[in-house]
């Protein structure tokens, strides 16, 4: 029967590998199922199944191979089973087994490169999925026929049932007497052992091939002839418009690989193993295509690989002026239409370098410097681009003032530490959200309190200084003299002036009957009454005054009138008591005629305004009674009546 290939839209079919299975040289046993030309299902998911796959054909193992397959070894891991093998034995193509044996347990003399996913404990499996080398159809890896693992087949992984096809390598170098077991490109094991003598007892000709089996759990375990189309590039390959490409086959096959179908997805096409240099019209992305045939006959899917042609960058930077003292940040600003940027090479002329995009610059003094940038795309195309970086030095400044009073306008001036670098702006922030231009302004605060005022100044080259910064307090003493007071002929009386401030001086005057005027809070002994002055003085020269009058009572005593007019027209229109020499009271009672109190007080200043529940009461005459305590610790009361007059 011949074979065709079809060619359509410039993407590869096949016509019919059903006419390649003529002549493949597999026999099928138990559960085996061919899918394709190259592959083969062991087991479906179904319990209890066995399948083997062996060449008809002997192979002879004075002689080196090398045969690479993939293996599916399905999709459940917890509840899958059993495994696979790679065989080698000398009793025929009509053997394998269900369960636990992989289909190779029994067979001898035999060797098995073993993929077990299932632990078996009479076999001392290992809990994960697991790869070893066994001889004579015994998988106990406790016994001299263990004689290579058992290892994950991938380094790290414990289970190999995902869904996945793997690359499995068998390489048997017969002049040294080696085999070594590849997995996805790892090496897993190494076997040293004269196999041919060892195991087959000198006959040197052997049947191999493939077996999987199931038992209580199932999985579906496949393997094919391996048929990967792959490509890369020779070492040193750029990609770049007006380069041309150079492509290298590095597909991989179980079979002896005779025909390759190049697409460059340009609409340019090889059939060659080396395609020659391939120069592409222009910067683009490009859709490769490969596919190979082996030698028996089997044909690859298609490998569809994207290639990227780039275009060459345009390097660049920005070269703004840096100022010394501030990070010298130097912005990549370089393009590229088509790639994409990965590489970044500075020289800053000084014999320094650095590979970041966006650097710092290095440079500790003032001046105009080379700098050069050479950026490289992910495709290796290049190019480079040299300019001057000014570096400046930065501006010292410093803010000056003083402490003024509320209502004063306040001074202040900058001062240009660094008179070889002018200052062409300045600027203040006033600490009350104010902004005010200039090197030296003036400035009126409209509340006292403690403010920091921070200078800023830019330089001609546009370098910023640290700010400056500078505390001033704007003083407002708010004296509080205290309140006016009553006290009894003889009885110590405490003052006490308050403002805001510090290191404040206080005076008071006269000095009558003060044991210190020049205390914040002086005592004062009376005989009469007394009004006093107080003066404070800030060390900035701000000033305030303060009264304090005090009546003096013969007592201790309660003085209460009897009689008041609560007619609101300012002139005794309150009933209350002076407690003269006496700081605090327990109580200050009245009742009407009837025994109804009208109103209670614990407290000086002890005051009725004729009302009951905010009500008026009635014009009447009421009993009052109150009682205190006197400044010596004497506690008395006093009586009476009291007449409400309307």
């Amino acid at each position: 029967m011949k074979r065709t290939l079809c060619l359509l839209y410039g993407i590869l079919y096949l016509c019919g590998w059903v006419a390649a299975q003529d002549q493949h040289p597999y026999i099928l046993n138990g559960s085996a199922t061919q899918t394709s030309c190259n592959c083969y299902v062991l087991t479906e998911d179904i319990k209890n199944q066995g399948g083997t796959v062996w060449n008809k054909n002997k192979i002879d193992l004075r002689e080196s191979f090398n045969y690479v397959f993939d293996v599916n070894l399905g999709c459940k891991d917890l509840d899958g089973a059993d495994g696979i093998g790679f065989i080698l034995q000398t009793r025929g193509t009509n053997l394998g087994s269900s369960g636990g044996g992989l289909g190779f347990k029994g067979i001898s003399p035999s060797l098995g490169v073993l993929i077990d996913t299932y632990q078996n404990l009479g076999d001392h499996d290992p809990t994960w999925d697991h790869l070893a080398i066994q001889a004579n159809g015994d998988l106990d890896h406790a016994t001299a026929n263990n004689l290579a693992g058992p290892v994950m087949l991938l380094d790290g992984v414990e289970n190999i049932e995902d869904c996945q096809w793997h690359l499995f390598r068998i390489k048997w170098d017969a002049s040294a007497h080696v085999m070594e077991v590849s997995v996805d490109g790892q090496l897993r094991l190494t076997l040293k052992k004269d196999i041919l003598n060892d195991i087959f007892n000198g006959d040197p000709m052997v049947f191999w091939g493939f077996a999987g089996s199931t038992g209580g759990l199932s999985n579906k375990q496949q393997f094919c002839a391996a048929l990967r189309p792959a490509f890369d590039f020779t070492g040193g390959q750029v990609l770049c418009e007006g380069t041309p490409a150079k492509f290298r086959d590095n597909s991989n096959s179980f079979g002896v690989i005779t025909r390759w179908w190049w697409d460059m997805g340009d609409g340019s096409r090889s059939v060659v193993a080396q395609p020659p240099p391939h120069q592409y019209p222009a910067a683009g992305n490009y859709l490769v295509k490969l596919v190979i045939e082996d030698n028996s006959g089997c044909i690859s899917d298609t490998l569809k690989s994207p290639v990227t042609i780039g275009s060459y960058p345009v390097a660049d930077f920005s070269a703004n002026t840096l100022c010394l003292g501030t990070p010298l940040n130097v912005k990549d600003q370089s393009t590229v239409k088509v790639g994409t940027l990965q590489q970044w090479q500075w020289n800053w002329g000084d014999g320094t370098t650095s590979t970041v995009q966006n650097p710092v610059a290095p440079y500790t003094t003032a001046g105009s410097h080379p700098v050069k940038l050479k950026v490289t795309t992910k495709e290796g195309c290049s190019s480079e681009v040299t300019k001057q970086i000014d570096v400046r030095p930065m501006p010292k400044v410093k803010a000056n003032g003083r402490n003024v009073c509320i209502g004063e306008v306040s001074q202040f001036t900058g001062t240009n530490l660094t008179p070889q670098v002018p200052v062409k702006d300045w600027a203040w922030e006033m600490g009350d959200a104010s902004i005010v231009r200039g090197k030296d302004i003036s400035y009126r605060y409209t509340a006292g309190g403690k403010y920091t005022v921070r200078l800023h100044a830019i330089s001609n080259d546009g370098c910023v200084a640290v700010p400056s910064d500078l505390p001033v307090e704007v003083v407002a003493l708010q004296l509080d003299a205290g309140r006016d007071t009553i006290i009894a002929r003889d009885q110590p009386l405490q003052l006490n002036a308050v403002a805001q401030g510090s290191n404040l001086r206080f005076v008071w005057s006269p000095v009558t009957g003060l044991d210190d005027p020049y205390s914040a809070s002086p005592k004062a002994f009376l005989q009469k009454d007394q009004t006093y002055h107080v003066t404070v003085t800030s060390p900035e020269g701000c000033m305030g005054e303060g009264v304090v009058r005090v009546k003096v009572y013969e007592g201790p005593e309660f003085y209460v009138p009897t009689a008041f007019t609560p007619n609101h027209d300012g002139h005794n229109d309150q009933f209350r008591v002076i407690a003269a020499g006496v700081p605090q009271i327990d109580f200050f009672r009245i009742w009407n005629r009837w025994g109804q109190e009208m109103y209670r007080t614990s407290t000086l200043p002890a005051v009725w305004d004729g009302t009951l529940n905010g009500k008026p009461a009635e014009a009447d005459t009421y009993v009052w009674m109150v009682q205190g305590v006197d400044y010596k610790g004497r506690r008395f009361s006093r009586k009476g009546t009291v007449t409400l007059i309307r």
